[in-house]
């Protein structure tokens, strides 16, 4: 028989920013849909697999979850998101709050490029492979900050050898 703690009665069933130290990922077990607060406000309430808390979704974290996995809750379960703490304005106070992101797809081994030795050219100095230069397939995600430097470019395009 376990010992019964008056303490247990005190937790929440629902995340609150002080539960969350960093950042934390979390699987979608289900989403269910909660009256919350004194007023009894219809919420969505995420729940996970690796906590018994749920995550009480605000108009922010809504349109995140949404927007990544679609509008239907359905399609959200089984879906990995990451937890973290900022400040945010409640209510005209800074306080801490709680947001959600879409954590990046995991690069499998075989798409993962191996890494590139350097290659010298004819005087020495390291020379751009061509695998480098090359441009990404079609099929590759579009990453802003994968994105060349334009200015770097630039400078690097005026900068070429020239062989005499």
């Amino acid at each position: 028989m376990s010992v019964l703690l008056a303490s247990d009665y005190d937790k929440s069933r629902f995340f609150k920013a002080e539960d969350i130290k960093g950042e934390k990922k979390f699987r979608i077990k289900d989403v269910t849909e909660e009256k919350i607060g004194d007023d009894k406000e219809k919420k969505l309430v995420v729940w996970f697999t690796n906590d018994e808390r749920g995550l009480i979704c605000n108009k922010t974290n809504n349109r995140v979850l949404r927007g990544a996995f679609g509008d239907p809750v359905k399609g959200w379960i089984g879906k990995i998101i990451v937890i973290f703490t900022m400040l945010v304005d409640n209510r005209g106070k800074m306080t801490l709050g709680l947001r959600v992101r879409i954590p990046p797809p995991k690069q499998s081994a075989a798409t993962a490029e191996p890494p590139q030795q350097p290659v010298k050219s004819g005087n020495g100095a390291a020379a751009t492979p061509a695998a480098a230069t090359a441009k990404p397939a079609a099929s590759a995600v579009h990453d802003p900050e994968l994105e060349p430097d334009p200015v770097k470019s630039i400078k690097e395009e005026m900068d070429d050898e020239i062989p005499w």
